[in-house]
């Protein structure tokens, strides 16, 4: 969502952070069955969690974080007994606004390192979102529109109230399983496998499965018009006044998969996948073979590369943990990307003003904040600046791509794809393979625009493409 960036505000909002430590266990399952009454704005929910101690060491206690009008009603054991637990309002120690539901479950047996447990832990209460730190988690529990997402932490997150604790139980890979019980006149929108649904009564029971392991859930509940193209297997979930918008998005995935799977090349597993209608500032987010996207891409044709976007994010690879969090290799590439696409369907002069926006973009938050002047792309872990990655980032491979021509810019990133689909890249990695494919030295380039600030003084003196090019050659 290169334009707006309200979802990845999560990510950055508190700027740097300490190391996130390993005092945490990992999540290996959730098997989630919730109930939403929604004329009471209230959410019954269970969650059967699987969990592995990742320490060197014995844990006696396990952390939860709910949202904080969400009050733990039992913790039983794989067997139904009960353990004890505790649960007080908390503030994280590093966000003060931050205000949650600290859980502390107290197993019957150490668990040892490297061993797994299960365990179930029931909740009800009710959801409205978190404006007060976050300005685009607007999720509710309402007969409008319910969202259910671990942004909210509508869910347990197995962390400690603090934002590096948070930020390392996101690094869990798990499966799931869901079941979600609304009024019969609703839908439940998920990513994952549809495994079906069941009436009973006024009631609908969907469920839904994780195709491979993932970070996250969110699901969505509303008066859904589902369209589907069986052909590509995908799918939109729509708000009925948005219909024929629907019928656009739908048509325009279809149409950026085939861009990018030409000019990108195939990815190995494409499973197809489905969008999710959400209120504006709601914040789009994409994972895997589904996104939550704005309403505005369904009112207003000129907001549909926002879904190109997301969806450009399947073509990404994985990069080092020490790379991770300055997101170049995730969002740097999807809103170039995304760029492209503009390109390819609306032409080069639509292009380059996508291009100057992003520039403007990157000089507003310089102004603001001279960091972000001053920081190397390859630094921006160090200050939580990976905003500028959907901007400065994205110029890079504009830069990039210019410098070594479309034949080799088109080989790298196809190659790129190839070599690192199941190990992770850093930049010496990216650099070393550019120089390969494009038989140039581009240390240089490299140096000014990856490991050095030098080129904030291009964007900021608006040095024409064809100049900032020249000075690689």
């Amino acid at each position: 969502m290169k334009k707006s960036w309200v979802a990845f505000v999560f990510v950055l909002f508190f700027g740097k952070q300490e190391s996130f430590g390993s005092d945490i266990p990992s999540v290996i399952h959730h098997s989630v069955r919730m109930k939403t009454v929604l004329k009471e704005n209230q959410l019954q929910a269970e969650d059967r969690l699987t969990i592995k101690n990742s320490a060197n060491r014995e844990l006696i206690t396990i952390p939860i974080l709910l949202y904080r009008l969400l009050i733990v009603e039992n913790v039983t054991d794989s067997n139904g007994m009960p353990i004890d637990f505790t649960q007080e309002i908390r503030v994280f120690e590093d966000e003060k606004s931050w205000q949650v539901n600290a859980v502390t479950i107290k197993l019957p047996s150490p668990l040892l390192p490297f061993a797994m447990t299960t365990f179930t832990i029931q909740y009800t209460g009710y959801i409205f979102g978190y404006q007060e730190v976050m300005q685009y988690v607007r999720d509710r529990i309402d007969e409008t529109y319910t969202l259910i997402r671990p942004d909210a932490l509508a869910y347990p997150m197995v962390a400690f109230p603090r934002y590096s604790s948070l930020m390392k139980a996101y690094e869990s890979q798990f499966s799931f399983d869901i079941h979600v019980t609304v009024p019969s006149a609703y839908t439940v929108a998920a990513g994952g496998v549809f495994d079906g649904m069941l009436s009973t009564g006024d009631s609908t029971t969907f469920s839904y499965r994780s195709h491979s392991p993932t970070w996250r859930m969110d699901i969505a509940v509303a008066k859904f018009k589902p369209l589907r193209d069986s052909s590509e297997n995908l799918s939109v979930y729509v708000l009925p006044e948005d219909e024929s918008g629907g019928v656009y998005v739908l048509k325009e995935m279809k149409r950026v998969i085939d861009f990018y799977s030409g000019f990108l090349g195939k990815v190995k597993q494409l499973r197809g996948f489905t969008s999710i209608e959400i209120p504006d500032g709601w914040g789009s987010q994409a994972n895997g073979d589904y996104f939550l996207q704005s309403a505005a891409a369904f009112k207003d044709s000129t907001r549909i590369s926002e879904m190109y976007h997301e969806i450009s994010h399947t073509w990404n690879v994985q990069a080092k943990i020490e790379v991770k969090r300055c997101r170049y290799f995730d969002e740097a590439f999807a809103s170039y990307f995304e760029s492209l696409a503009e390109r390819e369907f609306r032409g080069e002069q639509t292009f380059q003003t996508d291009m100057e926006k992003s520039r403007d973009n990157f000089l507003r938050w310089a102004n603001y904040d001279k960091r972000n002047f001053n920081t190397p792309i390859a630094d921006y872990w160090k200050e939580e600046l990976g905003r500028n990655s959907y901007t400065k980032g994205a110029w890079s491979l504009y830069v990039l791509h210019q410098l070594i021509g479309e034949n080799d810019f088109k080989q790298c990133m196809r190659t790129l794809l190839a070599e690192f689909a199941d190990r992770p890249i850093d930049f010496l990695d990216f650099q070393g393979l550019c120089e390969k494919i494009s038989s140039k030295s581009l240390k240089k380039f490299f140096d000014e625009w990856i490991y050095g600030a030098e080129s904030s003084n291009l964007l900021s003196n608006k040095i024409p493409i064809e100049d900032i090019v020249k000075r690689y050659r």
